[in-house]
């Protein structure tokens, strides 16, 4: 969470370093200042969701999430290679910055967004559906982060190579980024048997999915810094060639052959039997 600091407004203009400043930057040429989103207040969300309401223990993390239920073909056999594969574009949105009443600086951030999950399924007979699709969907309020509101508005234009001018961009000068790492950590086939009497088709089949994300909620402000810059960024060096396949294979270690024996977990080769 944000803690202040004494950092203000910077006593020294951009230009040559006063010569008080070089021994403390060293070799750097000059002061310059730069324009950049600086995140000024973060928290990370962990959450483990599962599909099935009898694993929710919302005391521990655990929620149930319904999107994580599907209903499929109770000649599945088995859910195989479920993937989350991203956010789906343009999901992210930021529905509300509410702020605490001692302190407007301080708000509450509620937004949404959908995770894309694609998943196998193997029937009973061999057959496998490739790449089912699931989405889920979550809304989510954390905070109190601190978010003060920026009373420069920035707006841009942007001229491509044809000479077009692209409409300035609409962006909230408050940035709230949402940065996500998620696996899906099992999955299953919960079959539910109908009320007797009843026909034996009429069962109902789910696939069930455990899903652990990992939520990085930021707060930026595009801001100037006055820093000490070493001068212009020097070319890169040259991409590097592969060599003929031939040349690289010649230069690999040979496999093992064979797989260790258990004595080599242990004290390593060489032991008599």
């Amino acid at each position: 969470m944000y803690k202040p600091t004494s950092c203000g407004i910077s006593i020294y203009t951009p230009g040559v370093i006063p010569e008080e400043l070089r021994d403390q930057f060293g070799n750097a040429c000059e002061l310059v200042c730069v324009q950049i989103p600086k995140v000024y207040d973060s928290c990370l969300l962990r959450e483990c969701l599962v599909g099935e309401p009898d694993k929710a223990k919302p005391e521990e993390g655990i929620f149930f999430d319904s999107d994580l239920r599907v209903r499929i073909d109770c000649s599945a056999d088995g859910i195989v290679n479920p993937r989350v594969v991203g956010l789906v574009p343009g999901s992210f949105k930021v529905i509300s910055k509410r702020p605490v009443s001692a302190d407007p600086d301080r708000k509450f951030i509620t937004f949404t967004y959908q995770l894309r999950i694609l998943y196998d399924i193997v029937f009973d007979d061999g057959t496998i559906s490739k790449d089912n699709e699931l989405l889920l969907r979550r809304s989510e309020t954390v905070g109190p982060l601190y978010c003060p509101e920026s009373l420069a508005i920035i707006r841009e234009s942007k001229v491509d190579q044809s000479g077009t001018i692209k409409p300035a961009t609409d962006e909230d000068d408050e940035i709230v980024k949402l940065e996500i790492v998620a696996r899906v950590l099992d999955a299953q086939i919960v079959k539910e048997d109908c009320d007797t009497p009843c026909d034996p088709y009429d069962d109902v089949c789910f696939a069930v999915f455990t899903v652990g994300i990992f939520n990085i909620i930021k707060c930026e402000l595009i801001v100037q810094l006055v820093i000490p810059a070493f001068g212009f960024c020097p070319p890169p060096a040259p991409c590097e060639k592969l060599g003929e396949p031939c040349e690289i294979f010649n230069q690999q270690l040979p496999p093992d052959f064979f797989p260790p024996q258990l004595d080599d977990f242990i004290t390593g080769p060489g032991l008599d039997c």
